[in-house]
């Protein structure tokens, strides 16, 4: 039994989306509305500001962190949703 509660990515699926990730705008308020394990070196949260959505990427191994555009909440459900099926990366 394991104690992750949140998703684990799977590997990504042949030819899947390739994600353009940003420097972050460092918003000073943002909500994370969805989350990967945080036992992963790399995580990933859903994230809202502003009535707009946007994938944040965080590598503990390095501490960088990076951004996907904003966009829409239903596109950046979407995009969530191909990220944790491994059609997006």
């Amino acid at each position: 039994m394991t104690d992750c509660l949140a998703p684990h990515l799977p590997p990504p699926q042949p030819g899947c989306v390739r994600l353009v990730w940003l420097s972050p705008r460092n918003e000073p308020r943002y909500r994370a509305l969805a989350w990967t394990c945080h036992c992963a070196d790399v995580t990933f949260e859903l994230c809202a500001a502003g009535g707009q959505t946007f994938l944040r990427r965080t590598d503990s191994s390095t501490g960088k962190i990076c951004e996907t555009h904003r966009m829409s909440m239903r596109e950046g459900e979407v995009t969530w949703q191909a990220l944790l099926s491994g059609r997006a990366r």
